[in-house]
């Protein structure tokens, strides 16, 4: 997989975590279920590292991408955008390279990682 590619779905799962302990309800539901989210510098630590290791074009596409959506990924199954729910070309869809290759959707503008059936 692109190197560039886990790097943006581990911000997306880091950028989950983080509005999870931010929102009180959540953090009560998940403290009732024995999960303790009480570092939340390590989190935004984490994701401003992350971040670092973006190259700069993709670093201002992930950053309108976020703000736009709020999710910066969306996986690919059986050719369809999960972001948005348009079908991708047959060319990206069925090319080789997919998940070694950033693509972005051409609909929706989310960066896509294809999930192998």
């Amino acid at each position: 997989m692109n190197p560039q590619l886990q790097i943006l779905i581990a911000l997306q799962d880091i950028i989950s975590l983080i509005r999870e302990v931010k929102d009180p309800s959540q953090k009560r539901a998940l403290g009732k279920m024995g999960f303790k989210l009480t570092n939340l510098e390590a989190l935004e630590q984490t994701k401003q590292e992350l971040e670092s290791q973006l190259s700069p074009v993709i670093r201002s596409q992930y950053a309108r991408a976020s703000k736009r959506y709020g999710r910066i990924v969306a996986p690919v199954i059986n050719g369809i955008c999960y972001g948005c729910f348009v079908k991708i070309p047959s060319a990206i869809d069925t090319a080789e390279d997919r998940n070694q290759t950033l693509y972005r959707c051409e609909n929706c503008g989310m960066f896509l990682f294809w999930v192998e059936k």
